[in-house]
């Protein structure tokens, strides 16, 4: 099958490209495309693509010059907001980690008594084997450094655990800030 060609299809698409079509200049090239089913058919392509060109520009909005600085100032407050936010998010981690630690450390110091609560009997029980000794050490040492400062066990594993946490929280603000 021989597809069918114009020696003047060139300059029909020309004068579509250039805007000669619908000037007084393009009156000749107009008269052969009416009479070309080649070139006719070109035309009705071309102006079906111009079309569509015309109506996807008409449909895309593009937003103001306003709206895209807007924006882009919104996007660098949200980023640096969140770098502020960081090291807070980081001592917060880090306090949960701690505070974790030291339930499971008080928890490991009063396992008799956690055991005997836990059973409803009123005398101590002993726990198992690996813990036993540990809390026994634990408590003992609590006990000789409460008896030298006048406080409970318990109140002066609160009051370390809030000092260190608050040396913690002052050296990471130290650290953070000089970034």
């Amino acid at each position: 099958m021989k597809i069918p060609q114009c020696d003047r299809e060139a300059q029909v698409i020309d004068a579509l490209r250039s805007g000669r079509w619908s000037g007084p200049w393009g009156e000749e090239i107009r008269s052969h495309a009416a009479r070309c089913a080649v070139c006719s058919e070109v035309v009705l392509v071309a102006e079906a693509l111009r079309h569509a060109d015309a109506q996807a520009e008409a449909e895309a909005r593009l937003p103001s010059a306003g709206q895209v600085w807007w924006k882009a100032q919104l996007a660098a407050r949200r980023a640096a907001e969140e770098r502020a936010a960081q090291p807070i998010a980081w001592v917060e981690r880090m306090a949960q980690v701690f505070a974790a630690l030291t339930l499971f450390g008080f928890g490991v110091w009063q396992w008799p008594r956690l055991v005997s609560w836990l059973s409803g009997s009123q005398r101590p029980v002993r726990g198992p084997e690996g813990f036993a000794g540990l809390g026994d050490w634990t408590h003992q040492v609590f006990q000789s450094l409460a008896r030298g400062f006048g406080q409970s066990p318990g109140y002066l594993l609160l009051v370390s655990a809030g000092v260190f946490l608050t040396l913690l929280v002052f050296a990471a603000y130290v650290v953070w800030r000089e970034e």
